[in-house]
Formats: structure tokens, sequence, C-alpha cells
């Protein structure tokens, strides 16, 4: 799957093999600043400046903008070769995006990382393809112009172009999207098979929104760097001897043992790491970012096949450093029989245990 990325500046489009969302965006997005108030004062009233917003609200957002084509129409590439995106809004409250469609085009299973969405077809028509609330059974329907649809953060789907001609539409998400898992179909459901993070889009100036969340990130720095460190505050080797010492780690042979018996292995590396070194067939990739969301089991984005307070988790990182203060967070959340790879991937392969290359995503 390729993705295709306007930049600000009006040069050629960046293309990107990986299906990261926001690869190559810088401030601006090839949106020009009176555009972006134009689109700002058409959701005023929809979206509050802060807060999260309901599916139903986030359904008026999409729904309003898909009916102003003056915002848009001339913005829209339909490329046959990849599928084409542009972010449109943020805000604190929420993300806006315009999706271009061609024949053949789709986004491959995926959820939104705890975020609710909507998404409304401006022209054309899409088929969606979305898990059933019971988690087990799947289902399909088709989008024409002027229809949309609005979903809660536990909604995971596959969203594809439907029609002859070319078609657009219009996505929001609340809170702005952070992370994306893709899944693959097997008979047993959907399995995580990646977990994403999203660098946010700059948001539009001038309103309140990223400037804000700038302003707040630079004073909690300027904050962070102007006092000395607080007497007494552990370090990062305390803090590693403490985890470990509240986990029972584990070798390869005996990770590779508990694995036949039902546990689960999480590798927590991101892509780059795992492209250079490789992979554990049948491992559970989740960013480091997003894994205890997915694993709480209170939480609106848990997988619920691994979120279970008496499931076996076994943290796998690069050398089993990352791993082992991951897995001392997922036992503070509940999850009493999570532990960590000794070694990491590293002692993995060098035990001779199976590995493969990093796989696509298609």
């Amino acid at each position: 799957m390729s993705v295709v990325v306007v930049t600000p500046d009006g040069s050629s489009p960046q293309r990107d093999q990986a299906p990261s969302a926001n690869a190559g965006l810088k401030p601006g997005w090839g949106v020009s600043p009176e555009r972006q108030q134009a689109i700002v004062d058409a959701l005023h009233g929809l979206v509050a400046r802060t807060g999260r917003l309901s599916p139903a609200q986030l359904r008026a957002v999409t729904l309003e903008l898909a009916q102003r084509r003056d915002l848009w129409a001339d913005l829209v590439v339909h490329d046959p070769d990849v599928r084409w995106y542009l972010p449109m809004h943020r805000s604190n409250g929420c993300d806006v995006w315009l999706l271009a469609w061609a024949r053949g085009q789709d986004t491959d299973w995926h959820d939104h990382g705890g975020s609710s969405g909507s998404l409304a077809v401006a022209e054309g028509t899409l088929v969606e393809q979305y898990r059933a609330p019971s988690g087990r059974r799947l289902s399909r329907r088709r989008l024409a112009a002027g229809g949309a649809v609005a979903f809660g953060p536990g909604h995971v789907h596959d969203v594809g172009h439907g029609g002859e001609g070319p078609a657009t539409s219009i996505h929001a998400y609340s809170p702005p999207l952070v992370a994306m898992t893709y899944y693959t179909p097997t008979d047993y459901g959907l399995i995580a098979r990646e977990t994403m993070a999203i660098d946010g889009p700059e948001g539009a100036r001038g309103r309140g929104g990223a400037d804000t969340a700038l302003a707040d990130a630079t004073a909690s720095v300027a904050e962070l760097t102007s006092d000395a460190l607080p007497a007494g505050a552990p370090g990062i080797d305390d803090l590693l001897a403490e985890a470990r010492g509240g986990l029972d780690r584990l070798r390869p042979e005996a990770a590779l043992a508990a694995l036949t018996q039902g546990a689960m292995l999480v590798d927590i590396r991101p892509l780059e790491q795992r492209i250079v070194e490789g992979e554990v067939p049948g491992a559970i990739i989740i960013g480091r970012n997003v894994l205890e969301w997915r694993l709480d089991p209170r939480s609106e984005a848990r997988i619920p096949a691994l979120a279970r307070a008496d499931g076996s988790i076994i943290v796998m990182c690069s050398q089993g450093y990352a791993s082992t203060l991951a897995a001392a967070s997922l036992r503070r959340i509940g999850l009493r029989r999570a532990t960590d790879l000794d070694g990491g991937f590293q002692a993995w392969e060098a035990a001779g245990l199976p590995t493969r290359p990093a796989q696509s995503l298609g």
C-alpha cells in the first residue's frame, strides 16, 4: 500500500511505501492560512477548542465539510497509483482529513488508537468493512455521496473505493489521532500486527489549538530545565533494578516454552529497528507508546484477546531494557502475569530460535 502527501510549498508530492498516515507532513500542510481560517469558521459552533467530541458531533463535522465543496474541491488529487490525503484542520478537540480514492485503493484493517471518529462521503462511493461490536463478526456497508458513519473508540474497519468513478471523503477524529493499529484477518478474527504512532500535523495558527499546545509544551520544558533534580530522585538504573526485582524474567528457551503453553509475545520495538534486526514469527507488535492502552482490560482501546488480567504476556524489545520497564508498567495496571524477555530479540536470535525478516504492512 502506498500513500502520498501534499507538501506545504506546493512541490511535488512525496511518496512513501510505509502506511504511515502522515509521513513527510510539515506545518501548513498545503492549505493556505486563508483556507484554514475558512475551515475554522465553517466549524464554528461544531467544534469546541477543548474537550472530546462525541461520534454524533464528529458526524456533524464531516457532513458539514463534505457539503462545503468550496473548502476542498480545488485541493483534491485523485491519483490512480497512490491513495492521497490532506490534513485540513487540527485543534485540541479534533483533527479533520481530506481523502481521495481511486479504483482498488483501500486503507487496510485498522483502528484509531482510542479516538472516536466519523467519515462522510463527499463524492463517489466507498465501502466500509467493519468489525461488529461483539468483535467476532465482520460486516459491510456501502456509502454513497452524502452518506456518513460515526463510531466510538473501539471501532476497527477497512475502508475502500467502491464505485466506478473517483471518490472523496472527509474524516474527523477526537481526540486527534496519535496512534493506529493495523490488523490481519484470520480464521480466528482480526489479529493486531502493527501499532504506529501518528505524528500529529501542525494545527491552524491563530485560534488556540496547536499554538496553545506548543506554548504549554515550551513552558513545561523551561520549567523542567530551570531547576536542579529533586533530592533523592532515582536514576534510570535504580528504576530498572526496582522493576526487575518484581519480575520473573524469562530467558529465550523458557520464553519459547511459555509460548507453547499459551503465553503471548509482544514486540514493542519500532518498525525501523525490526527492519534492521528481524522479527519473531507470531509475535504481536504493539508500539511502546500505546502498550498500556492496548493491554489494560478497562481501556476502550484495548485488544480484547490480550487485555486480560490472567493473560500471560512476555514483552520483548531489542536487548531487554525497555521491555523490563514496560512489563513492570503492565503489572501496575493489573496484568499480574506480565514479564519480559531477558536479553530481548538479540538474545532470542543468538539462541538460534526462529526469526524472520520484518513483514511488510501490505
